[in-house]
């Protein structure tokens, strides 16, 4: 299977699986199970570059736990719990990170050679709740985008998107509207259904360029270990990707 790297009060819920990070259970590997030496520098190298990856915006310490296996230098683990609040992964600013992976085996050179934990095999839950706030405050954040000043709302299933051009031949104001949308490759977008420049609606190159300055709003690639988003749908003020 092709290795992938992890590279990140209402836009987003992504919901996986049902049974995320339940406090009723509690993985334990058996006394069989411990890893060597080497097994154990892989384990805290995992959790070394995680940290690293994720983050808590207030800076307190991240809740990471990882369950070893007796093949841990071989990258295999049982079990991956991360719970955050305000949590910070890459550019992707969230309101509420939860994962639980299982049956993980990690690509162990790539630890030490490129400083990343890229992922062979899991079965991954996710849930993830991105704010209006937290949403705006990715887009001020990207290089594409940060000096559009936009900002986000939700209405409906659709989302009003307000800030201003200022490209070399075409600038001001803008508003507009736009739904997320999540692709075959477990991308998230944000397609723009309309866009009016001062008032007047935008012509469609306009509306693409300003799409391939926000998309992808969630990279798949960005989410540790796998998780298989497969449906999109919005319920009140939340938009839940979901297995």
């Amino acid at each position: 299977m092709r290795a992938t790297s992890i590279s990140s009060r209402a836009v987003v819920t992504l919901l996986l699986g049902t049974a995320i990070l339940s406090p009723a259970f509690q993985a334990k590997a058996a006394p069989g199970d411990k890893p060597d030496a080497q097994g154990q520098k892989v384990v805290k190298r995992v959790e070394q570059l995680l940290r690293a990856t994720i983050k808590n915006q207030d800076g307190s310490p991240l809740a990471i736990s990882l369950t070893p296996t007796s093949k841990a230098a071989q990258g295999f683990l049982s079990d991956v719990r991360i719970s955050g609040g305000a949590t910070q992964l890459k550019s992707l600013f969230v309101s509420e990170f939860q994962l639980h992976a299982q049956n993980v085996q990690v690509d162990v050179p790539s630890l030490w050679s490129e400083g990343k934990v890229r992922t062979k095999r899991a079965q991954t839950q996710l849930r993830v709740v991105i704010t209006e706030q937290d949403l705006t405050r990715m887009l001020a954040n990207s290089k594409s985008t940060k000096d559009m000043d936009l900002k986000v709302k939700y209405v409906g299933d659709k989302m009003h998107i307000t800030g201003k051009l200022n490209y070399a031949i075409v600038n001001g104001p803008v508003s507009g509207y736009a739904r997320l949308r999540q692709t075959s490759d477990h991308n998230v977008y944000l397609d723009i259904l309309s866009l009016q420049l001062r008032g007047i609606e935008a012509p469609g190159f306009i509306k693409n360029q300003l799409s391939s300055r926000i998309n992808p709003v969630i990279k798949y690639s960005s989410v540790p270990f796998n998780p298989p988003f497969r449906t999109l749908k919005v319920v009140g003020n939340k938009a839940i990707l979901s297995t």
